[in-house]
């Protein structure tokens, strides 16, 4: 992929201008190109380097909107796990999940096995190539959970959902595939400020923060999907009552930690109710299997403003948690690889001590809202929900241009089109470092070190970094890196 330049953007008006490059973002941006309209991306940061590149790796198949009887996001959740599985199988891969069941209450095997049937008749016609949601007896779920299995189980529930060995290369599955299709995309360059004529967006006014230089790019529709961001940048051009569509956000994170994991992802409920995303009864975790590590997560707390480097005190106050709760791992602080934070939309009451991450994705038509066409943003909550928010908004777009495919004819291309495979040898297997920089910097846009470690493979969040050894592979990489002449990071 080729980075695109001001010169690329300012050259032409786009029907469609897409500001942030997470897996929403990219995923718009296939999504438009996929049917028909001329589309550009610009991100600020590198690809995914906010909430997209801190995540617990799951597509989640909507399992838990049972205890709502939310058919129509189960359903939805369902039909998007299906298409990961089905679009990108080098890079999502089925995962059995075990959580224990305790009593005979709402939370036993009989309250399950309704769930299990429930679950069967909502996502019937979806998928069949996932074995179905189930319960085992109590003999069977103590094998399954082990010293995590509590003291009063009954049995476990069983199902499968998908996981994502690398984010970052599926982002940049998606992002190659918006780029096949015809969009032209760069990171590192700012959307500084939206264009507004005449009650009008018409685009942004870009930093390329690469080359320091500046320039405009005109585009018919301009789609946010900036994160938390997204606020700031369009109440500044459309006003304070704008802010009223936009959520709060909380911190989510995830613990990486060195420490083997089976086979399977294992759920356990936190008996805190301090935080509490399910106020009656505590929240669930999952111990997720990951590149031979273990990974924790989510814990979602209340959080003001978007500075997330306060993050020590809470993750070792996490770490504790899951001690209390699974006294027979005795975690300790040196087997933590690494920290995933993020900000993801969320409910957080007016005591700020509670917070409930929001159930779906929100798409913000700011003509309808306040009046000003040409904008359109979106709030994404779930990897999983990326592509059929990017359709959503896309429909709309169309029903303004009247441009491009057919919505149901493109609907349809966008759910039949695989991404394309994105090849990336383990970090074991190439010792060439001028190489593995060449090819990230070549294909994939990568515009220093940091780019190249954390977001083109899993070297950073592996903890591969850490220790003697870690700083001796970070030298061979910086060594590398300066002969090639990349900079070992971009500041912020």
């Amino acid at each position: 992929m080729r980075r695109a330049t001001l010169g690329d953007l300012g050259a032409a008006r786009w029907d469609v201008l897409v500001i942030g490059g997470g897996i929403y973002g990219a995923m718009a941006a296939r999504e438009a190109a996929l049917r028909g309209l001329r589309t550009a991306l610009v991100e600020r940061a590198d690809f995914g380097s906010g909430t997209s590149q801190n995540s617990l790796k799951i597509m989640h198949g909507g399992i838990r909107y049972v205890q709502h009887l939310d058919f129509a996001r189960l359903r939805a959740s369902a039909r998007e796990r299906a298409f990961w599985l089905r679009a990108a199988p080098d890079l999502v891969r089925p995962l059995k999940f075990v959580i224990p069941l305790v009593g005979h209450g709402t939370r036993g095997p009989a309250a399950f096995a309704s769930v299990a049937a429930l679950y069967g008749l909502g996502t019937v016609g979806i998928d069949g190539t996932l074995p179905g949601v189930r319960v085992v007896g109590r003999a069977r779920a103590q094998a399954l959970l082990g010293a995590m299995a509590p003291e009063e189980m009954t049995g476990a529930g069983v199902w499968h959902d998908g996981q994502i060995e690398d984010t970052g290369r599926l982002l940049m599955a998606a992002l190659r595939a918006a780029t096949q299709a015809g969009a032209l995309v760069a990171n590192y360059v700012e959307a500084e400020a939206l264009l507004r004529t005449a009650g009008r967006v018409e685009g942004a006014a870009l930093l390329d923060r690469i080359a320091g230089t500046r320039g405009d790019v005109r585009a018919d529709i301009t789609l946010c999907c900036a994160g938390p961001a997204a606020a700031g940048l369009t109440v500044s051009a459309l006003g304070p009552e704008a802010r009223s569509r936009f959520p709060c956000f909380a911190r989510a994170m995830n613990l990486v930690i060195d420490r083997p994991a089976g086979p399977y992802a294992l759920g356990v409920i936190s008996r805190s109710r301090a935080d509490a995303i399910v106020k009656r009864g505590g929240r669930m975790y999952f111990f997720v299997p990951w590149g031979g590590r273990l990974m924790i997560g989510t814990h979602e707390s209340p959080h003001e403003g978007t500075d997330l480097r306060d993050g020590l005190d809470a993750s070792s106050a996490f770490l504790d948690e899951i001690n209390v709760i699974c006294p027979g791992l005795h975690l300790r602080p040196d087997e933590l690889l690494h920290v995933h934070r993020g900000l993801i939309p969320a409910d957080v009451d007016d005591a700020r001590t509670t917070v409930r991450r929001l159930r779906s994705g929100t798409v913000i038509d700011h003509e309808a809202e306040v009046g000003v066409g040409g904008l359109i943003s979106c709030t994404g909550v779930k990897y999983t929900t990326a592509r059929l928010v990017a359709a959503r908004m896309v429909t709309l777009v169309q029903a303004r241009l009247g441009k491009g495919l057919p919505p149901r004819q493109g609907a349809a291309r966008s759910l039949a089109t695989r991404l394309p495979v994105i090849s990336e040898p383990s970090h074991a297997g190439l010792q060439n470092w001028a190489a593995r920089i060449e090819m990230a910097v070549r294909d994939e846009m990568a515009m220093s070190l940091d780019d190249v470690l954390w977001r083109r493979s899993t070297i950073g969040e592996s903890g591969a970094l850490r220790g003697a050894s870690g700083m001796h592979l970070w030298r061979e990489a910086a060594c590398a890196a300066q002969t090639l002449g990349l900079p070992l990071r971009i500041a912020p």
